[in-house]
């Protein structure tokens, strides 16, 4: 099967646990469960990440957070797309040219990427509007989100690159010897990713939660903070655990394993395909409105009132200026 398929990173790992697991009783069908879940997962959250960049591109008035939203979704969208090509040429035994397949591969780590790296970006200017509007306001450009994105992008092909050319010998067989310059690229990785952004969307998202907490009892929270919360911890749980198995790992072969690989392959299609539930449970929530008015609703940051606080204002109204 191995000589069948272009060996890009993630079709020869794949392989190579495939042999492992036929040595381990009854624990080869791990592989095709994790595969069989993983499927219909990304075929979800292709359908439901293209519903939503349809309604984001033409249906939803932009603004400064959807701009994100926008290209979180498309960089879910190659994920999805990518793993579900994996998953095929694996399942089928189809023949991928290598080229196409190194393409491919670089172009999945640049939207895995550039997909952590808008969740920081968003987390961090809602945190910005909410304790610092006046500052915010003062000095924010007016398309600063379309500039944080056209950076972001290019910072992610950047680093994605790098790495791949550093370290994408070490999955051929001829080259199994470590590398100074893979060893090098990793640590570049590890640096970007839980040095920068991961401590700014963690304390970003902690600041919104208790926020949130605070001011429960005066007015329900806007669902644009209910949003971004469950991004980023979705974020957080599902992609930086990823990374740090990945970061273990490279140093420490004996936690090289199938089962974290194959866990963290089913981890990447949940965190790629949940994005657009997420927007749909809570943009219908105690809704009747249209449902497909959903993506709106969920990017709204407008607080709502709850309903003690509209029970005190019918028994007390203002008095009119």
């Amino acid at each position: 099967m191995a000589d069948a398929i272009a060996l890009s990173s993630h079709t020869a790992t794949i392989n190579t646990i495939y042999a492992q697991l036929e040595n381990w009783a009854k624990k080869q069908y791990f592989l095709e469960t994790i595969i069989i879940l993983s499927i219909p997962t990304c075929i979800w959250g292709l359908i439901g990440n293209g519903v939503d960049f349809w309604l984001l591109c033409f249906r939803i008035k932009r603004t400064r957070f959807s701009v994100y939203i926008l290209n979180l979704t498309a960089a879910d969208l190659i994920v999805n797309i990518y793993y579900i090509i994996v998953f095929i040429t694996f399942l089928a035994q189809l023949y991928v040219n290598l080229y196409f397949s190194c393409v491919m591969e670089v172009i999945y780590l640049s939207g895995y990427n550039t997909s952590i790296y808008l969740v920081t970006a968003l987390t961090a200017e809602r945190y910005l509007t909410v304790f610092f509007p006046v500052w915010y306001q003062r000095h924010r450009r007016k398309y600063l989100s379309i500039i944080v994105c056209a950076v972001l992008w290019p910072l992610s092909c950047l680093v994605s690159l790098v790495a791949y050319i550093s370290c994408y010998p070490r999955f051929l067989s001829s080259h199994n010897e470590e590398r100074a310059d893979c060893t090098a690229a990793t640590i570049f990785e590890i640096t970007i990713t839980f040095l920068v952004f991961q401590p700014i969307m963690l304390f970003s998202t902690a600041a919104l939660c208790v926020k949130m907490q605070r001011e429960a009892k005066q007015s329900a929270p806007a669902r644009l903070d209910i949003t971004i919360t469950i991004l980023a911890v979705v974020f957080l749980i599902f992609s930086f655990t990823v990374r740090t198995v990945d970061a273990i790992a490279y140093w420490h072969q004996t936690l090289d394993a199938p089962i974290p690989f194959l866990l963290s392959l089913l981890f990447d299609s949940i965190k790629s395909s949940i994005n657009p539930f997420i927007y749909l449970a809570v943009g219908c929530w105690k809704r009747e409105r249209p449902i497909h008015m959903f993506l709106e609703r969920a990017l709204s940051d407008k607080a709502e009132r709850t309903q003690v606080d509209q029970e005190e204002t019918e028994k007390h109204p203002e008095p009119q200026m």
